[in-house]
């Protein structure tokens, strides 16, 4: 008599029994998990690209058109952090030189720095008292040369907004080179107060709301020559909290030279004649007066990453052409490196439908797979180097960045780790969750077409897993 045990460790003692084993110990009665259910559906009716992985066991739990390439949005800022933190290093951190003159007068010398802002700027000022410097001539050269002059980036979506994620790119830049306007209400019936978080003498405010028992405030922002005009309508209710809306600034270099001046003047520096500013490259030669350093590349690349900065990853991709090629840095030329590296670890850049024009995502001609983003997190768990950094800086579910509002009250908040990509009519998640074991799952999955990742189904999965 024929006997059979099954993976299970049943044993059947007769050819048909042995045969309803052998079926059921293998795939065609296996219940399928929801999850993949709810994405072979998702992908029958557009496109869509997913796999899961144990990262630690080098284990494939689920896939569905692993290798399909698709729009990722913001999450291909992954390849570009890999990139900038391989490269550039984890304490990598960009300076801001100042330099003075025989003539009395300063320059700045731009390093490209991202993450420069008002504190920044107090420190810088603060540094330069400490160095003895009590008054200057009032002209102060902005050199922003690091980076070229491609303020907006060939591929990038929506050129023309004024909205703050359409920040220019400089090699010079002060507060994301970005602007925001607030409203305060004040009584009901009465005119609301408004303003600016700093006041840029070529930015004028007007316009006029009113404050009542509802918020509806509107907005607009246009360039008037070298004057940009920010008008502001509407209403806010009496006990609304301040209502705020960010604005690109069209010159980083003058931005810079203005808040400079005036907190130089707010802190007792003085300047002989009404501060000017020019567009120049600091002499090789000068004596450096002062150098303020940022914060490692690693908080950067958290920044980045967390919120989904645009401005940052833009700037990292223009920073990695000019450290590598010691040159103005350009997108051209940091996207070739992004792309050189990324086929290094067997990822195909430019490939067999592969498209990388944007290191920010902030573009509609990018094409990736879900497979590719795998590859990159299988590398980052097997060389262990930028793990704790490219791993910490991705948002938590329910807890902080794009991730705070999703994923809430399931049972992976607060552990699931990912990176969010979204655009009209496309979605993504790249990340890392860790298991009842101990071990790392990676998850990719792209969703084009206007639908929404199953967050509820995901959730279950991961936790089973």
């Amino acid at each position: 008599m024929f006997t059979f045990t099954d993976l299970r460790g049943l044993r059947f003692t007769s050819p048909f029994l042995a045969f309803v084993g052998v079926m059921l110990s293998g795939q065609a009665f296996a219940k399928k998990e929801p999850l993949e259910i709810a994405l072979k559906s998702m992908a029958q009716k557009g496109g869509l690209s997913a796999q899961i992985v144990n990262l630690t066991q080098n284990r494939e739990l689920l896939k569905v058109n692993p290798d399909q390439p698709l729009n990722p949005a913001s999450s291909i800022k992954l390849f570009t952090a890999y990139s900038a933190l391989s490269r550039l290093g984890i304490n990598y951190q960009f300076k801001t030189r100042i330099q003075k003159s025989a003539d009395g007068s300063l320059c700045v010398k731009g390093g490209g720095d991202p993450s420069f802002v008002m504190e920044d700027m107090y420190l810088v000022v603060e540094g330069l008292k400490r160095k003895g410097l009590e008054s200057y001539s009032g002209k102060i050269t902005l050199d922003s040369s690091a980076y070229d002059e491609e303020f907006y980036p060939e591929d990038r979506s929506d050129q023309d907004s004024e909205r703050a994620y359409n920040a220019p790119i400089s090699g010079l830049n002060f507060n994301y080179n970005t602007l925001t306007a607030f409203v305060s209400p004040t009584e009901k019936g009465k005119p609301a107060r408004f303003g600016l978080d700093f006041p840029f003498d070529f930015v004028r405010i007007e316009g006029r709301v009113m404050t009542g028992t509802s918020t509806d405030v509107t907005w607009d922002k246009k360039g008037k020559g070298e004057l940009e005009v920010v008008t502001l309508g509407g209403k806010i209710a009496e006990d609304a909290d301040e209502w705020h809306k960010p604005f690109r600034v069209r010159n980083p270099s003058k931005a810079f030279g203005e808040a400079l001046s005036k907190m130089l003047a707010t802190a007792g520096v003085t300047s002989e004649k009404k501060p000017s500013f020019v567009e120049g490259v600091c002499p090789v030669e000068g004596a450096v007066l002062f150098e303020h350093q940022s914060k490692p590349l690693s908080f950067i690349v958290g920044l980045m990453n967390k919120y989904s900065n645009n401005f940052i990853a833009d700037s990292l991709v223009k920073a990695l052409d000019h450290e590598v090629n010691r040159r103005s840095g350009s997108a051209a030329g940091g996207l070739a490196f992004i792309r050189t590296e990324m086929e290094k670890i067997g990822i195909d850049a430019g490939k067999r439908g592969r498209v990388m024009v944007s290191g920010s995502g902030l573009s509609l001609d990018n094409r990736m797979s879900a497979s590719d983003f795998i590859k990159l997190l299988k590398h980052v768990h097997k060389e262990k180097v930028y793990l704790p950094e490219m791993f910490s800086s991705l948002p938590i579910a329910g807890m902080d960045g794009t991730l705070r509002r999703k994923y809430k009250d399931s049972a992976v908040t607060n552990l699931l780790r990912g990176k969010t990509g979204s655009l009209s009519g496309v979605q993504s998640l790249v990340g890392v969750y860790p298991n009842r074991s101990g071990e790392w799952i990676g998850v990719s999955i792209i969703v084009n077409g206007g639908r929404s990742i199953p967050e509820a189904e995901l959730a279950r999965f991961l936790d089973s897993n």
